[in-house]
C-alpha cells in the first residue's frame, strides 16, 4: 500500500500599495520593482503605479526595496512569523 504524505510548507506575504507622482516625461518608467532578500533567497515583483503587489515569502528576517527608474526606495526590514502578512508602501516622487 501506498502512503501519503503531505508537507506543509510555511508561508508568509510581504504586500503593499505603489504610488509614483511628478516623475513622467523625466525617462521614467511606471513599472517598479519590488524585491525583497531574506532567509538565503530572493524574490521579487514588478508593479505599475497605484497598484498593488504580493509577494509570497518563507517566514523570517527580510528586507524590501522597490525601483522605479533607477531610483530605489530606503531599504525596509521586516521579521515575519508564519501565516503572518505584513504592509508596505511605496511613494516615489511628490506626496499630494
Amino acid at each position: 500500500m501506498l502512503e501519503s504524505h503531505h508537507v506543509v510548507t510555511p508561508t508568509a506575504f510581504i504586500m503593499g500599495q505603489i504610488n509614483i507622482s511628478g516623475m513622467s516625461g523625466r525617462g521614467f518608467s511606471t513599472e517598479v520593482r519590488v524585491i525583497a532578500k531574506g532567509n538565503g533567497q530572493v524574490t521579487e515583483t514588478t508593479a505599475r503605479n497605484e497598484s498593488s503587489y504580493v509577494l509570497l515569502v518563507s517566514p523570517g528576517a527580510w528586507t524590501v526595496t522597490a525601483q522605479v527608474g533607477g531610483v530605489a526606495s530606503e531599504p525596509q526590514n521586516i521579521t515575519l512569523d508564519p501565516g503572518q502578512t505584513v504592509e508596505i508602501h511605496f511613494w516615489f516622487g511628490r506626496r499630494p
